[in-house]
């Protein structure tokens, strides 16, 4: 048998891709680090500062509603222009934007509308690099060999390890210097993701399906295309539908229950992310099991049932339980379910998308199922104030029962175990 060889001191292709994984995957942990942090830091310096749920919330809105836009109408551009230099481009621009939030409240008496319009737009550049991340996850998964399912895993993976840090670690910092000062580690985050994807990964310009199609249609016509599409399908119709209600619970849980249950106990900001911690611990335990697994199991009904007994698990541990290790140990065990969650969803989503509209279709996708999310803190501390936690946490978790039934009861969801004979492994562009 012929054996390859590569003149010394060049690298092996198939190790050079997966290096442009691994490195993908590394900027994506230091990114989702810091926006984690962020993620406690800014409801609490609104709730600290302001002593209102609500306008907690309204933080979150700001942040939010901004990202979910932005993605939106970001798709067709990344579909253009290519993810990675789209990554690049929002990733810097987002250091500024981030660190100007602390640096404006070093300044006594600076007003609430000043730092949420920077919120604001920290959110729309956030959304930018998001958006173009997820379109660029797929063809580096499929540059490296890896099924969608395992890839997608190990992505879902990296997200809940930062999740499992960066919640700890933002109540120590915010308990240490304060929430303005920690919002300067995001700040970095960004800095150290932009020059990974620029420096390290070479896959995911513009492809020539792309650019013929967009040099015969306008960007509106882009981006009807991305909704076309979505109506189409009538699992993705299903997905959306469904994670635009989970998202908003779990919004007004994450910005508001959790910190107005943090201040009327007694343990102090330190202890914001405890409950994230104890969920993250069981979402990296169930993620690597899910990855051994995830081909002997069938996709509809481990998502079902996951989905049903995990999501609402923590918002019926704040409604119900008295005890602190009650909620801790609930939340450990809602994520280990939830872990298999989104590998499933995205693996599905990625493999019914032709490459070169990951772009605009996944825009759509994340922006529908997303708009619950800037809606969720505000219904979250408005019902709070009005009706008190307890009774606020109850409600959520039996709307979220409701809608996480729907993958039992809908032929469409089905269609999750069809599992396509051979994935396409070369349907990339690179360099």
């Amino acid at each position: 048998m012929p054996v390859a060889h590569f003149p010394r001191g060049t690298a092996h292709p198939r190790r050079a891709v997966n290096r442009q994984l691994g490195a993908l995957l590394t900027a994506e942990a230091i990114s989702m680090l810091g926006s984690r942090i962020t993620f406690v830091a800014v409801p609490w310096l609104v709730l600290t500062t302001q002593d209102s749920a609500l306008l907690a919330g309204l933080a979150g809105l700001a942040e939010m509603l901004p990202y979910v836009l932005a993605g939106l109408i970001g798709g067709p551009i990344v579909d253009r222009v290519g993810p990675r230099p789209t990554a690049v481009a929002a990733d810097t621009a987002s250091v500024l934007a981030v660190a100007g939030i602390p640096l404006i409240a070093f300044y006594d008496g600076v007003s609430l509308v000043a730092l949420l319009l920077l919120i604001a737009l920290a959110g729309a550049l956030r959304g930018f690099g998001d958006a173009a991340k997820r379109a660029l996850l797929p063809r580096t998964i499929a540059a490296a060999g890896l099924s969608t399912e395992r890839g997608t895993a190990m992505y879902d993976g990296i997200c809940r390890a930062s999740t499992l840090v960066g919640l700890p670690l933002a109540g120590v910092l915010i308990a240490a210097s304060g929430p303005a000062m920690v919002l300067l580690f995001d700040a970095l985050s960004f800095a150290v993701s932009a020059l990974i994807i620029a420096v390290l990964v070479r896959v995911g310009y513009a492809d020539a399906a792309a650019l013929a199609e967009s040099e015969q249609q306008g960007y509106a016509a882009a981006l009807r295309d991305g909704f076309r599409y979505v109506r189409s399908d009538r699992l993705i119709l299903g997905v959306m539908s469904m994670l635009f209600a989970t998202n908003l619970f779990d919004q007004a849980f994450a910005t508001v229950f959790v910190p107005v249950w943090v201040r009327e106990g007694p343990h102090g900001p330190a202890a914001l992310g405890v409950i994230g911690t104890a969920f993250g611990l069981g979402a990296v335990a169930g993620n690597i099991l899910y990855t051994l697994l995830a081909s002997r199991l069938p996709r509809r009904r481990t998502l079902g049932i996951c989905f049903f007994l995990g999501g609402p698990a923590q918002l019926l541990a704040l409604a119900l339980a008295e005890q602190v290790w009650k909620v801790l140990v609930t939340a450990a065990l809602a994520g280990a379910l939830m872990s298999t969650v989104n590998p499933i969803l995205m693996a599905s989503v990625y493999l019914r998308i032709p490459t070169h509209l990951h772009g605009r279709v996944i825009s759509v996708l994340i922006a529908v199922s997303w708009a619950g999310i800037p809606f969720g803190g505000v219904v979250g501390g408005w019902a709070t104030d009005l009706l008190g936690l307890r009774t606020a946490a109850l409600i959520a978790a039996i709307g979220y029962l409701a809608v996480t039934v729907s993958p039992f009861l809908f032929p469409a969801w089905r269609e999750l175990d069809v599992r396509p004979r051979a994935e396409p492994a070369t349907a990339v562009a690179t360099a």
